[in-house]
Protein backbone atom coordinates (compact mmCIF):
# COMPACT_ATOMS: atom_id res chain seq x y z
CA UNK A 1 0.00 0.00 0.00
CA UNK A 2 2.76 2.40 0.95
CA UNK A 3 4.58 1.48 -2.24
CA UNK A 4 1.53 2.35 -4.32
CA UNK A 5 1.21 5.69 -2.56
CA UNK A 6 4.90 6.44 -3.22
CA UNK A 7 4.53 5.62 -6.92
CA UNK A 8 1.41 7.77 -7.14
CA UNK A 9 3.20 10.71 -5.52
CA UNK A 10 6.17 10.27 -7.87
CA UNK A 11 3.84 10.33 -10.89
CA UNK A 12 2.15 13.47 -9.58
CA UNK A 13 5.53 15.12 -9.09
CA UNK A 14 6.49 14.26 -12.66
CA UNK A 15 3.25 15.78 -13.94
CA UNK A 16 3.94 18.98 -11.99
CA UNK A 17 7.51 19.15 -13.29
CA UNK A 18 6.34 18.56 -16.86
CA UNK A 19 3.78 21.36 -16.62
CA UNK A 20 6.41 23.72 -15.20
CA UNK A 21 8.80 22.90 -18.04
CA UNK A 22 6.07 23.39 -20.64
CA UNK A 23 5.11 26.71 -19.05
CA UNK A 24 8.70 27.91 -18.97
CA UNK A 25 9.15 26.85 -22.59
CA UNK A 26 6.07 28.74 -23.68
CA UNK A 27 7.18 31.85 -21.84
CA UNK A 28 10.59 31.66 -23.49
CA UNK A 29 9.35 31.25 -27.04
CA UNK A 30 6.22 33.35 -26.71
CA UNK A 31 4.53 31.03 -29.22
CA UNK A 32 1.46 28.91 -28.34
CA UNK A 33 2.26 25.17 -28.35
CA UNK A 34 -1.03 24.16 -29.97
CA UNK A 35 -0.99 23.86 -33.79
CA UNK A 36 -4.49 25.30 -34.12
CA UNK A 37 -3.48 28.24 -31.93
CA UNK A 38 -0.46 28.87 -34.15
CA UNK A 39 -2.71 28.82 -37.22
CA UNK A 40 -5.11 31.22 -35.51
CA UNK A 41 -2.23 33.57 -34.70
CA UNK A 42 -0.94 33.38 -38.26
CA UNK A 43 -4.36 34.19 -39.68
CA UNK A 44 -5.19 37.11 -37.40
CA UNK A 45 -1.75 38.67 -37.34
CA UNK A 46 -1.56 38.24 -41.11
CA UNK A 47 -4.82 40.19 -41.46
CA UNK A 48 -3.49 42.92 -39.17
CA UNK A 49 -0.27 43.12 -41.21
CA UNK A 50 -2.20 43.45 -44.47
CA UNK A 51 -4.33 46.27 -43.04
CA UNK A 52 -1.26 48.02 -41.65
CA UNK A 53 0.59 47.65 -44.95
CA UNK A 54 -2.37 49.16 -46.80
CA UNK A 55 -2.41 52.13 -44.41
CA UNK A 56 1.35 52.61 -44.84
CA UNK A 57 1.03 52.59 -48.64
CA UNK A 58 -1.90 55.00 -48.49
CA UNK A 59 -0.02 57.36 -46.18
CA UNK A 60 3.01 57.34 -48.48
CA UNK A 61 1.06 57.72 -51.73
CA UNK A 62 -1.21 60.45 -50.35
CA UNK A 63 1.74 62.41 -48.89
CA UNK A 64 0.57 61.96 -45.30
CA UNK A 65 -3.15 62.65 -45.73
CA UNK A 66 -4.09 60.67 -42.61
CA UNK A 67 -1.70 62.74 -40.52
CA UNK A 68 -2.98 65.95 -42.11
CA UNK A 69 -6.62 65.07 -41.41
CA UNK A 70 -5.71 64.16 -37.84
CA UNK A 71 -3.97 67.51 -37.34
CA UNK A 72 -7.06 69.32 -38.64
CA UNK A 73 -8.93 68.02 -35.60
CA UNK A 74 -7.02 70.56 -33.50
CA UNK A 75 -9.27 73.26 -34.94
CA UNK A 76 -12.28 71.14 -35.82
CA UNK A 77 -13.72 68.83 -33.17
CA UNK A 78 -15.92 67.06 -35.73
CA UNK A 79 -12.84 65.72 -37.51
CA UNK A 80 -11.55 64.39 -34.22
CA UNK A 81 -14.85 62.69 -33.35
CA UNK A 82 -15.11 61.20 -36.84
CA UNK A 83 -11.58 59.83 -36.59
CA UNK A 84 -12.22 58.35 -33.14
CA UNK A 85 -15.41 56.68 -34.36
CA UNK A 86 -13.54 55.12 -37.27
CA UNK A 87 -10.79 53.84 -34.96
CA UNK A 88 -13.40 52.40 -32.57
CA UNK A 89 -15.21 50.64 -35.43
CA UNK A 90 -11.97 49.11 -36.72
CA UNK A 91 -11.03 47.95 -33.20
CA UNK A 92 -14.44 46.34 -32.63
CA UNK A 93 -14.29 44.60 -36.02
CA UNK A 94 -10.78 43.25 -35.40
CA UNK A 95 -11.68 42.08 -31.89
CA UNK A 96 -14.73 40.24 -33.19
CA UNK A 97 -12.55 38.67 -35.87
CA UNK A 98 -9.94 37.63 -33.31
CA UNK A 99 -12.40 36.04 -30.91
CA UNK A 100 -14.14 34.23 -33.77
CA UNK A 101 -10.82 32.82 -35.04
CA UNK A 102 -9.84 31.68 -31.54
CA UNK A 103 -13.30 30.17 -30.99
CA UNK A 104 -13.00 28.19 -34.24
CA UNK A 105 -9.52 27.03 -33.24
CA UNK A 106 -10.85 25.84 -29.87
CA UNK A 107 -13.60 23.86 -31.63
CA UNK A 108 -11.05 22.17 -33.91
CA UNK A 109 -8.83 21.29 -30.95
CA UNK A 110 -11.74 19.80 -29.00
CA UNK A 111 -11.23 22.07 -25.97
CA UNK A 112 -13.64 24.47 -24.32
CA UNK A 113 -13.26 28.09 -25.33
CA UNK A 114 -12.17 29.26 -21.87
CA UNK A 115 -9.63 26.46 -21.40
CA UNK A 116 -8.25 27.09 -24.86
CA UNK A 117 -7.74 30.79 -24.13
CA UNK A 118 -6.03 30.02 -20.82
CA UNK A 119 -3.65 27.56 -22.46
CA UNK A 120 -2.82 29.49 -25.66
CA UNK A 121 -4.00 33.11 -25.51
CA UNK A 122 -3.46 34.41 -21.98
CA UNK A 123 -3.92 38.05 -23.09
CA UNK A 124 -7.56 37.24 -24.03
CA UNK A 125 -8.37 35.78 -20.62
CA UNK A 126 -11.26 37.48 -18.75
CA UNK A 127 -11.64 40.00 -21.59
CA UNK A 128 -8.33 41.57 -20.52
CA UNK A 129 -7.48 42.63 -24.08
CA UNK A 130 -10.77 44.50 -24.44
CA UNK A 131 -10.24 46.21 -21.10
CA UNK A 132 -6.67 47.12 -22.03
CA UNK A 133 -7.68 48.56 -25.41
CA UNK A 134 -10.44 50.63 -23.80
CA UNK A 135 -7.96 51.92 -21.23
CA UNK A 136 -5.66 53.00 -24.06
CA UNK A 137 -8.43 54.43 -26.25
CA UNK A 138 -9.78 56.73 -23.53
CA UNK A 139 -6.60 58.85 -23.05
CA UNK A 140 -6.11 58.84 -26.83
CA UNK A 141 -9.62 60.25 -27.22
CA UNK A 142 -9.04 62.87 -24.52
CA UNK A 143 -5.84 63.98 -26.26
CA UNK A 144 -7.69 64.46 -29.55
CA UNK A 145 -10.69 66.20 -27.98
CA UNK A 146 -8.36 68.46 -25.99
CA UNK A 147 -6.89 69.76 -29.25
CA UNK A 148 -3.50 68.01 -29.12
CA UNK A 149 -3.56 65.54 -32.02
CA UNK A 150 0.23 65.88 -32.31
CA UNK A 151 0.49 63.57 -29.30
CA UNK A 152 -1.41 60.73 -30.99
CA UNK A 153 1.57 59.29 -32.90
CA UNK A 154 3.91 59.18 -29.86
CA UNK A 155 1.11 57.61 -27.80
CA UNK A 156 0.54 54.91 -30.41
CA UNK A 157 4.26 54.09 -30.43
CA UNK A 158 4.16 53.98 -26.62
CA UNK A 159 1.21 51.55 -26.74
CA UNK A 160 3.13 49.28 -29.13
CA UNK A 161 6.11 49.37 -26.76
CA UNK A 162 3.81 48.46 -23.87
CA UNK A 163 2.40 45.44 -25.73
CA UNK A 164 5.89 44.26 -26.65
CA UNK A 165 7.26 44.59 -23.11
CA UNK A 166 4.20 42.85 -21.63
CA UNK A 167 4.41 40.07 -24.22
CA UNK A 168 0.86 40.64 -25.44
CA UNK A 169 -0.51 39.99 -28.92
CA UNK A 170 2.90 39.47 -30.54
CA UNK A 171 4.39 35.94 -30.54
CA UNK A 172 8.15 36.01 -30.01
CA UNK A 173 10.78 35.25 -27.42
CA UNK A 174 10.86 37.38 -24.27
CA UNK A 175 14.32 38.74 -25.11
CA UNK A 176 13.37 39.84 -28.64
CA UNK A 177 10.08 41.27 -27.39
CA UNK A 178 11.88 43.30 -24.73
CA UNK A 179 14.46 44.64 -27.20
CA UNK A 180 11.78 45.67 -29.69
CA UNK A 181 9.76 47.18 -26.85
CA UNK A 182 12.69 49.34 -25.81
CA UNK A 183 13.18 50.45 -29.43
CA UNK A 184 9.50 51.35 -29.70
CA UNK A 185 9.74 53.25 -26.40
CA UNK A 186 12.75 55.16 -27.72
CA UNK A 187 10.81 55.95 -30.89
CA UNK A 188 7.87 57.26 -28.84
CA UNK A 189 10.16 59.50 -26.79
CA UNK A 190 11.90 60.70 -29.95
CA UNK A 191 8.59 61.53 -31.62
CA UNK A 192 7.48 63.53 -28.58
CA UNK A 193 10.74 65.46 -28.27
CA UNK A 194 10.86 66.19 -32.01
CA UNK A 195 7.15 67.11 -32.06
CA UNK A 196 6.59 64.54 -34.81
CA UNK A 197 2.90 63.86 -35.45
CA UNK A 198 3.54 61.58 -38.43
CA UNK A 199 1.37 58.45 -38.15
CA UNK A 200 3.73 56.61 -40.48
CA UNK A 201 6.18 55.84 -37.64
CA UNK A 202 3.81 53.92 -35.35
CA UNK A 203 2.44 52.11 -38.40
CA UNK A 204 5.96 51.03 -39.36
CA UNK A 205 6.70 49.97 -35.78
CA UNK A 206 3.57 47.84 -35.62
CA UNK A 207 4.25 46.32 -39.05
CA UNK A 208 7.85 45.49 -38.09
CA UNK A 209 6.85 43.86 -34.81
CA UNK A 210 4.10 41.88 -36.56
CA UNK A 211 6.53 40.62 -39.21
CA UNK A 212 8.89 39.35 -36.47
CA UNK A 213 5.95 37.73 -34.70
CA UNK A 214 4.78 36.03 -37.88
CA UNK A 215 8.28 34.68 -38.51
CA UNK A 216 8.23 33.03 -35.08
CA UNK A 217 4.79 31.56 -35.77
CA UNK A 218 5.85 30.25 -39.19
CA UNK A 219 8.96 28.66 -37.68
CA UNK A 220 6.87 26.99 -35.00
CA UNK A 221 4.33 25.74 -37.54
CA UNK A 222 7.07 24.25 -39.70
CA UNK A 223 8.62 22.56 -36.64
CA UNK A 224 5.24 21.09 -35.69
CA UNK A 225 4.68 19.83 -39.22
CA UNK A 226 8.13 18.22 -39.27
CA UNK A 227 7.51 16.56 -35.90
CA UNK A 228 4.14 15.26 -37.10
CA UNK A 229 5.70 13.74 -40.23
CA UNK A 230 8.44 12.06 -38.21
CA UNK A 231 5.84 10.58 -35.88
Amino acid sequence: MAKNITIKNAVNDLVVIRRAIEKAGNQDTGVPPNAFAVDAGLLFQGICLLITAALIVFELVSSGSMTSIMMMSANNTEFGLLGLMQVAMVMVTLLMCLYFIVWRASRHSGQSFQDYIIRNFQYLRNLSLISDLLTKLIPLSLVVLAGHPEWVAPLLSLYIADYLVQGRFFSMSARVSLVLGMLALGAAIGQYLLHSANLLWPLLLFAGATVVSLLYLVRERLAQSAAYQEA
